[in-house]
């Protein structure tokens, strides 16, 4: 897309429209309503003009010319394949000649049912084969890196891949060897594929010649239930399209979204999801070691009532953001405690990064942190992250030296792993009540054990919501997996345990994730423009969110 404010008019199959000059035609035709086809076409990567599929006739030029390498000028007049019969022969020309060497693996290619070789030969071409000589031999089922594996007779040489590793990683592990139709893709010498993002060359391949080693013949994409959310494995919020069967997450590839990670995501993130699943859950509340009941539960939970004892909360990072909200009211409401207390903070820590990491991974595992800033947990300070980490070890520190005696642990991963040590230990099981809202079972977490009281929650993974990344921008987590019968979301646990104490925190009306959000955007001034239809699958900015505003947090309104 050209960065040039200066608006031309074009018309496409007779739909003039606006766009900047120099677009090139397949944006142009796309905003006209047009869809061109293409292979070798990314928005995000140069331009190679190989393929040709995307083929249009310019009122004025002597013969066909390729769309995605001409750019918009004053008055062009364009047609495409759906009013030119010679753009639609073209077409159906070059894909029989990209179909030629093919060979029939559909029945077991992992990428039949999204594959655009597929597409394209049932909408633009439809012809039965004339091809009767043998195909060529290529490499097959070669693996190229830990996780990719190449297939060079599937693959139509777009060089998507090579471009990827070029111009974005710039670690140019792949190259084009050979000539005409024995070209391949291929490693360089002495090389792998190996870098952090490598499972993009995948999402980037249209035609199945790049496939995940882990994920290869593991289902049929239409056996799948394709969810669109977002990535949780840090706070850049990757957009990404989660196929899940039989309650397992099966595939997953990146979502293009421009604003937040073009259409790339790193490998610990794509391949990472099921990390955030427990194998031991918690299915119903434990008391002081023991299976139990939600009364005595209740019961065991009373002192965490507003009183002279100091108290001290903490939250996960992976809570939704009505979650992180809930949990301020029932702080205030129940514990006493405000969100300039410096009794409530949220887990975050940092992590050193590679320079070809920092391309596109934050510097955390906290894919919802930047909701600390939002509800003021970390005052009027510019740098967020520094501030939300220093008032977590405080936190910690009010714990782990016994000085709290009423402590509330909200979400799983209210605790890094790495901060679990025999004081922290010791201070939670000190204390007059220890609370805990979590899906890991005690026998497998030592902060669960710990604590005196555990409610069964839910993870990440198993809820619907909003978040919010580094960038501000509010994004839809959306839900991947069914939690365990006996489980709630930590928003309803601390709705139903604060009613049980005596306390209301939420409106009788709330009872769906849908009801909470519209409740939390009820409430909140820096939210007030916030709509689930607004957000969408793109996001919208808290700026947006806040109708005009300039998105900064309302304590006074939690």
């Amino acid at each position: 897309m050209s960065e040039s404010k200066e608006l031309v008019t074009v018309t496409v199959d007779g739909t003039a429209v606006q766009v900047p000059k120099g677009t090139n035609l397949i944006e142009v035709a796309r905003k006209a309503g047009v869809e061109i086809p293409h292979y070798c076409y990314h928005p995000n990567l140069s331009i190679a003009g190989n393929c040709r599929m995307c083929q249009v006739q310019v009122e004025g030029m002597p013969k066909l010319t390729i769309a995605c390498n001409t750019g918009a000028t004053d008055g062009m007049v364009v047609r495409t394949q759906k009013v030119s019969e010679d753009v639609a022969e073209a077409q159906r020309a070059t894909l029989e000649f990209l179909l030629i060497n093919h060979p029939l693996d559909c029945t077991v290619c992992d990428q039949a049912g999204h594959c655009k070789l597929q597409d394209y030969y049932y909408e633009y071409n439809g012809r039965a084969s004339r091809f009767v000589e043998n195909k060529v031999n290529k490499i097959k089922a070669e693996p190229v890196g830990p996780e990719v594996i190449y297939d060079g007779e599937r693959c139509i040489v777009c060089t998507r891949c090579v471009r990827f590793c070029e111009e974005v990683t710039e670690t140019s592990e792949f190259g084009v060897f050979n000539r005409g139709d024995k070209s391949v893709i291929g490693i360089h010498p002495g090389a792998e594929l190996d870098n952090p993002f490598s499972g993009v060359v995948v999402d980037l391949c249209p035609v199945g010649a790049l496939t995940h080693r882990r994920w290869r013949f593991n289902t049929r994409i239409w056996y799948t239930q394709e969810v669109n959310t977002v990535c949780t494995g840090c706070s850049t919020g990757c957009n990404a399209k989660v196929a899940v069967r039989d309650g397992k997450i099966v595939q997953v590839k990146a979502r293009l979204n421009e604003d937040v990670n073009k259409e790339w995501m790193c490998d610990e993130g794509r391949y990472g999801f099921d990390r955030f699943q427990p194998k031991h859950r918690v299915v119903g509340p434990i008391v002081s070691g023991m299976d139990s009941d939600w009364t005595s539960a209740v019961n065991s939970s009373k002192a965490l009532l507003g009183g002279e004892e100091p108290a001290a909360v903490l939250l996960s990072p992976f809570l939704t953001l009505e979650e992180v909200w809930v949990a301020m009211m029932f702080a205030r409401d129940v514990m006493g405690l405000d969100a300039a207390s410096g009794n409530i903070a949220m887990q975050l820590r940092r992590r050193d990064l590679s320079k070809l990491e920092q391309i596109l991974v934050s510097p955390d595992y906290a894919p919802n942190a930047r909701a600390a800033q939002l509800f003021g947990l970390c005052g009027n300070e510019e740098s967020w992250r520094e501030a939300v980490e220093r008032h977590y070890e405080s936190v910690l520190k009010q714990i782990s030296s016994g000085s709290a005696k009423r402590i509330l642990l909200v979400g799983e991963g209210a605790v890094a792993e790495a901060d679990c040590d025999a004081a922290l230990v010791k201070g939670l099981r000190s204390a007059s009540v220890s609370l805990a809202l979590c899906a890991s079972h005690p026998e497998s977490d030592p902060v669960a054990a710990a604590c005196s009281v555990v409610l069964p929650g839910r993870t990440v993974h198993e809820k619907n919501g909003v978040m919010l990344n580094r960038d501000a921008r509010l994004q839809r987590l959306r839900m991947l997996l069914q939690g365990p019968i006996g489980t709630q979301p930590e928003w309803m646990l601390l709705a139903n345990l604060a009613s049980g104490l005596g306390k209301k925190i939420l409106p009788a009306e709330v009872t769906d994730d849908r009801g909470l959000f519209r409740a939390m955007t009820g409430s909140l001034e820096s939210l007030s423009g916030a709509t689930l239809v607004r957000i969408g699958d793109s996001g919208i900015e808290l700026e947006e969110a806040a109708g005009g505003k300039d998105g900064s947090s309302d304590p006074a309104a939690v």
